[in-house]
């Protein structure tokens, strides 16, 4: 996932767990083109993220960022996607940083680039990867900075480890090293970020889950880390070691199993990496048949310069069936996690599919997979008073109703708000107006001071946090709620 994705760039990757077979000695076969359920459709702009120049993909959470530096980010779940919290956003949220000119996406955490050169990091650190000096079991929230490191111009996050590539064309490498990912042969994790030795003038990197790869600038390709087991013996490439078979590319990517690589004449080609999942011949490259003029891909999707965009699988004796997903026009680029594909379009809005647990496709809904790409949806404002208030967990709607979570807002307010565990309820208790509110989620009874509402709103649980239906609560405890269509917000006026 550590990479960023534009209409201006050139270094390309993702981490993730897609499977792309256990060989990659291809059969020939014409690509074929798929219809989806239907084409993408568009709500109204006001609905939807816009004005996005780059993106990312972690493992279960997506990044962008837009011409003023401003990032924002939707998913989560195991870690942090550096908006103050550790759980997980529906909808992009901003994150608490500003002046980022990339971000990179990994499994628990997350790099990002700013302007002046300096990186920055958030999330897991349980292997040093946030590259502070120390590990820690402890996730951090808010973005910190990674120590020594200037005049950088890429960063790549990968599972638990992480890369930087400075202007000069050096590599820098910290967090887990376990299966060799930092290229310097020990082992052992890095707590700060070291340079990769033995690699010429560098133009982009890649981390992938367990391995990091890099694009030298005369086209050749670089792989190091990850190992595999071959009855009592061990292969590994541990140190920087050239791909097989020569070539001039522009391009880069790998996951835990596989690699790819972009060549200049838009042709994709595909190796094994070291890997247990790999029991044939490594770091082989071998050409996706059927497909060119691509400028932009991952290890198993790829858009064309005319726009459309394309995915592959390995199937039984190694046949190759490549798909175009139709519907989508004028793709600039891709990028996906370890279960969707984000697809960044020339009038800067963003697509997304895949499955949905926590909220990664961002499109606000609570639907487990999202089948055929969707826009992703920008964030629903909340005011107070005409004050924004700033959401770590943003609204959502279902059923046509905006929810909240529990806390947060109605706090704001003036409201005690709690979950009672035996009855299962949520208990609202505003004492300015001697008012106690009482939704109980088992049998969708809500009282006020104990006369029983008609309705059939009633709380819901979302990754292990209470969300209530905003208009219900604040209107019973005397507020007033109103939809603004044309700005796509909440405000909510409270004495």
């Amino acid at each position: 996932m550590g990479r960023q994705i534009s209409s201006f760039k050139i270094q390309i990757r993702r981490i993730g767990s897609v499977v792309v077979g256990a060989a990659i000695i291809l059969a020939a076969v014409s690509p074929l083109i798929v219809k989806a359920d239907s084409v993408v459709n568009f709500p109204d702009e006001k609905k939807l993220l816009s004005g996005i120049t780059g993106l990312d993909a972690g493992d279960r959470s997506a990044y962008a960022i837009t011409a003023d530096g401003t990032a924002w980010a939707w998913g989560g779940g195991y870690g942090s996607i550096g908006h103050g919290a550790t759980t997980p956003a529906y909808t992009p949220v901003k994150m608490r940083i500003d002046h980022v000119k990339q971000v990179s996406g990994g499994y628990r955490h997350n790099l990002m680039l700013k302007d002046d050169g300096t990186v920055w990091a958030v999330g897991g650190n349980e292997h040093g990867q946030l590259g502070t000096g120390a590990q820690s079991s402890t996730v951090l929230v808010e973005p910190v900075q990674v120590k020594g490191l200037t005049d950088v111009i890429s960063v790549s996050a990968g599972d638990t480890h992480s890369l930087a590539l400075r202007k000069d064309g050096t590599v820098w490498a910290w967090g887990g090293n376990e299966q060799g990912q930092l290229g310097d042969n020990t082992g052992t994790n890095g707590l700060t970020p070291v340079q990769v030795k033995g690699l010429p003038s560098i133009l982009a990197i890649a981390a992938g889950s367990n391995n990091s790869v890099a694009l030298g600038n005369g086209g050749e390709v670089w792989v190091w880390g990850s190992s595999k087991t071959r009855g009592i013996k061990k292969d590994a490439a541990l140190k920087p070691t050239l791909l097989k078979g020569g070539g001039e590319y522009r391009a880069v990517d790998t996951d835990g199993w596989s690699g790819v690589a972009l060549r200049w004449d838009g042709t994709v080609w595909l190796w094994n990496n070291y890997t247990d999942m790999n029991q044939n011949e490594t770091l082989q490259p071998i050409q996706i048949p059927g497909l060119t003029d691509v400028v932009s891909m991952t290890t198993d999707s790829a858009v064309k310069a005319d726009g459309t965009v394309w995915q592959w699988t390995v199937g039984d004796k190694n046949k190759m069936n490549v798909k175009q997903i139709s519907g989508i026009q004028n793709a600039v680029s891709i990028t996906n996690g370890s279960r969707n594909h984000y697809v960044l379009l020339k009038d800067g809005h963003v697509l997304a599919w895949g499955t949905n647990e926590f909220g990664q496709t961002g499109l606000g809904v609570r639907d487990f997979m999202i089948d055929t790409p969707q826009p992703v949806k920008k964030l629903i404002q909340v005011l107070l008073n005409n004050n924004e208030m700033d959401l770590t967990m943003p609204p959502l709607l279902l059923n046509n109703s905006t929810y909240v979570p529990l806390r947060g807002i109605f706090q704001q307010m003036g409201v005690n708000v709690r979950w009672d565990v035996p009855s299962r309820s949520v208990i609202a208790v505003k004492e300015s107006t001697s008012t106690t509110l009482i939704l109980n989620s088992v049998n969708g009874q809500t009282t006020v001071n104990e006369k029983v509402i008609a309705t059939d709103q009633k709380p819901v649980f979302i990754n292990d946090s209470v969300y209530v239906p905003l208009r219900l609560v604040s209107e019973m405890l005397g507020a007033k709620v109103e939809w603004d269509a044309g700005t796509y917000a909440v405000q909510i006026h409270s004495n």
